[in-house]
């Protein structure tokens, strides 16, 4: 099925593949009880919204993840998108230096267009989780390549915290999502959107480990094919013992990612409860 969409891509224009994708969103909507519920408590509870308000954000919200995949889709399939912001010169600047760079990224906007348009001065592995199709992984393969960039699976081994590691030593730059714990008891509570969250500690605990200079990079959709980057250079803490320079790391992080969620609240995809009590 995948391979005949990547066809279809190719051959009708975007606009029709989104409002093909709006009339089948909301039998999704009302499918899917999980990920509407937690889209209608995010809404209500975080964002302070009404109740009709906040159900029609959910509705938008899950078109908008639909874009999204659709987006990446045509991607696959050739089509150019572009992403402008005035930030970007802070991770070319910071990608040219010498020296590892860590790249923390979040499930908010579509932060994987940037392996299909931003291409990186040296070596970049961007750690991916498991679940995705052959379809998948060959078609971002083929392309993150032409970007200088290469996926780095997460193993049960662990082995991926190795090959992390040595490219950071090796002076690569290392993109890691760091809004997501996958179960993983090592979690740091932070304030967020007006209640605690656990975060996982391990893309700051490296960071801090390696000593390598760090931003946060969100990639924001804005129109048919336009996105739009916003880049912060984060502070690493030089005092205080290693949990607390990990905490503070990720506290700034978390700053930085309330901030991108206020100003585009529908580009949230988290769809569970995110601040749900979890093993710290």
């Amino acid at each position: 099925m995948q391979q005949e969409l990547l066809g279809l891509v190719r051959v009708f224009p975007l606009w029709l593949s989104y409002g093909v994708m709006a009339v089948a969103i909301p039998f999704y909507v009302l499918a899917d009880g999980r990920a509407r519920r937690a889209s209608y408590r995010f809404y209500r509870l975080r964002m302070g919204y009404g109740c009709l308000k906040s159900a029609a954000a959910v509705f938008r919200n899950m078109y908008n993840m639909g874009k999204v995949v659709i987006d990446r889709f045509c991607a696959y399939a050739g089509k150019k998108y572009r992403i402008e912001s005035t930030d970007l010169a802070v991770y070319e600047r910071m990608a040219s230096a010498q020296g590892g760079l860590v790249v923390l990224s979040s499930h908010v906007g579509n932060y994987e267009m940037v392996g299909y348009m931003l291409p990186s001065p040296k070596p970049r592995k961007v750690l991916v989780y498991g679940g995705e199709t052959a379809t998948v992984m060959k078609n971002r393969d083929k392309l993150f390549s032409s970007t200088n960039v290469s996926m780095v699976p997460v193993k049960e081994d662990l082995s991926h915290i190795f090959a992390l590691n040595n490219a950071l030593a090796d002076g690569e730059i290392v993109s890691v999502p760091a809004d997501r714990t996958f179960g993983s008891r090592k979690t740091l509570r932070i304030p967020f959107l007006g209640a605690d969250a656990a975060f996982p500690a391990g893309p700051f605990t490296l960071a801090v480990q390696r000593e390598v200079p760090v931003v946060a990079m969100f990639v924001m959709k804005e129109s048919r094919k336009l996105y739009r980057a916003r880049v912060q250079q984060l502070p690493v803490p030089q005092e205080g013992t290693r949990a607390q320079k990990v905490q503070a790391l990720a506290a700034a992080y978390v700053k930085v990612l309330e901030e991108v969620v206020r100003q585009w609240p529908e580009q949230w995809y988290n769809f569970y409860d995110f601040w749900a009590d979890e093993t710290l």
